[in-house]
């Protein structure tokens, strides 16, 4: 599985894990440094016009990413939850923050019971020592119910972070 994502969907979430060839401390680092954020976070066709990362337990966070004629698209946003450096960290996805959005993208697939102007998913994220400087990531992504992961993860959530991760580890290939 070395640099190929692992991809499972799961009840109310999916995850992704895959092995980086650096050790935690560096991964750790570079997935949570805003300026080398800025260098992985966006697909490729894009680039991060901002990245602001207040890393610790109730900061918060704002992605955004641009095309390369300007145009911004809705900020990747929330707050952080936990914090364990090296180890671990889980935030907040905070939809409601842009409901309109959110509704509008995935409203029709998902019941009345989603409440957009309330609407959270929540990540957590495991930095595991894989030996001979590797590392095992593990994003978890949990949403409100399985209509909600269903349409999250049919809207290509599950694609961009795969090639999001290849990038990070091209990204991290450069640092080492």
């Amino acid at each position: 599985m070395l640099n190929d994502a692992g991809i499972e969907v799961q009840d109310q979430e999916f995850v992704i894990t895959r092995l980086f060839n650096a050790p935690k401390e560096l991964v750790y680092k570079v997935w949570t440094d805003p300026e080398h954020v800025k260098n992985w976070w966006p697909l490729q066709m894009f680039i991060a016009s901002r990245v602001d990362i207040d890393l610790r337990v109730g900061g918060e966070y704002v992605y955004v990413m641009s095309s390369k004629e300007g145009q911004e698209f809705p900020p990747y946003q929330g707050k952080f939850i936990e914090i364990v450096p090296n180890e671990k960290i889980v935030y907040s996805i905070d939809a409601f923050r842009r409901a309109e959005v959110w509704k509008e993208r995935i409203g029709h697939r998902v019941g009345p019971e989603v409440d957009f102007s309330t609407l959270q998913s929540f990540v957590t994220i495991l930095f595991e020592d894989a030996g001979d400087e590797t590392t095992k990531l593990t994003f978890t992504q949990r949403l409100f119910n399985n209509d909600v992961r269903d349409a999250i993860v049919d809207s290509g959530a599950v694609e961009g972070w795969t090639v999001i991760m290849q990038q990070f580890a091209e990204v991290l290939a450069t640092i080492q």
